[in-house]
């Protein structure tokens, strides 16, 4: 099971070359292949790039793609009302339904036959193509349509997939 750090904002991953433990960023996905089986829950391979400069493969549930990510905002956290460290299991999702109540998801997406942007999820991801592997400012990012089933695809920068709660 590959759990999810809110302050780093990925995944933890191990590199299959040198055995290092590093952080995986959704801006690091490389392409996100949904494999065939039972649809609960679903089960994903992800392609992503290493900080040691190879791509790997990363077997994900659909629990740990999408939900993780939600769940684990907060965790244990120093309380400034009372002074203590609390824990809330509750409160990432509390914080992130709040969010997304407001129209902001973890990751949206603009599919060409919706007027609106369309709140997506990881798992929506197929490719993610990078202007530069050394230096990311652009990816074009290949998706399906989480409302239509479509393909699509789209530029975006690096930090519009961060998975952090935009509070507005």
């Amino acid at each position: 099971m590959h759990s999810f750090d809110a302050l780093t904002g990925g995944w933890d991953a191990v590199c299959g070359t040198s055995g290092a433990r590093g952080t995986l960023r959704l801006s690091a996905f490389r392409s996100v292949r949904r494999l065939p089986g039972p649809t609960a829950p679903p089960a994903h391979v992800v392609r992503y790039r290493c900080g040691c400069g190879e791509d790997h493969d990363l077997l994900m549930s659909g629990v740990e793609l999408d939900l993780a990510p939600i769940r684990s905002t907060f965790g244990a956290h120093f309380d400034l009302m009372t002074g203590r460290m609390g824990e809330e299991p509750d409160a990432g999702v509390e914080l992130w339904w709040r969010s997304m109540r407001r129209g902001h998801w973890p990751v949206t997406l603009h599919c060409a036959h919706h007027d609106a942007p369309v709140p997506a999820w990881p798992s929506c991801l197929r490719a993610l193509e990078p202007d530069d592997e050394r230096s990311v400012s652009r990816l074009l990012v290949h998706f399906e349509c989480p409302l239509c089933d479509r393909r699509g695809a789209q530029l975006m920068r690096p930090e519009a997939l961060e998975l952090v709660p935009r509070l507005h």
